[in-house]
């Protein structure tokens, strides 16, 4: 198309037989490439969502990685939104569950074998190696385990996509620091993460009975 007469706003020109035919062929061309995409994507969903039960995605901040300019176009390719789209409506129709790991659970900073988090894990690192018990693994399948633990651990407790927080991310500074919450059960002098009171609690135990 740059090497054919174009339309010109300024001057009223009109676009050329050829340029209009060029036209035509990249708008084909995208095309293609958006139906590949999408194809490649249900096809991907559909057959995550029929063969597994548990789905286990990651709340990831995409705008954030879409600032690396040598990321940004493989990430905005890739489609996670998207994915992440399908995947809820189709595990929900299979009958399966999606859960949905908080986006400051660290997978891949975390030990699969002990559970040793790392303070800081560069994303050019993709081995990794803990430091407690020397387990030398795949960045990638690391975080997939500790991911899964994640959702047998969901199960377990019966609970929703409920991660464990870090301590002292998004914290105001000078504030206090955060209590690392894990999923489970509450135990029975502790209903929850918020102070309420005793009267407030007995009417949501009497919710729940009724």
């Amino acid at each position: 198309m740059s090497r054919r007469v174009g339309p010109e706003r300024r001057t009223g020109r009109r676009p050329s037989n050829r340029w209009e035919r060029a036209r035509q062929q990249v708008a084909r061309a995208h095309a293609r490439v958006a139906n590949l995409r999408r194809d490649g994507l249900h096809k991907l969903t559909t057959r995550l969502a029929s063969e597994y039960g548990t789905i286990v995605v990651e709340d990831l901040n995409v705008a954030g990685m879409l600032r690396n300019r040598r990321l940004a176009r493989q990430v905005a390719d890739a489609g996670f939104g998207e994915i992440r789209r399908q995947v809820a409506y189709k595990a929900e129709r299979n009958g399966g569950r999606r859960i949905v790991a908080d986006r400051w659970y660290p997978s891949s900073k975390t030990c699969s074998d002990c559970g040793a988090v790392k303070a800081k894990l560069p994303l050019r690192v993709r081995t990794y190696l803990c430091d407690s018990c020397g387990l030398a693994l795949d960045r990638d399948l690391n975080a997939a385990r500790n991911l899964a633990a994640l959702a047998r651990e969901a199960t377990t407790a019966g609970s929703g996509p409920v991660a464990g927080r870090g301590a002292d991310h998004k914290t105001r500074p000078g504030g206090p620091v955060a209590m690392k919450r894990q999923p489970g059960p509450a135990q029975a002098d502790k209903t929850g993460t918020s102070h309420r009171k005793a009267g407030h609690a007995d009417q949501s135990l009497e919710r729940t009975d009724r």
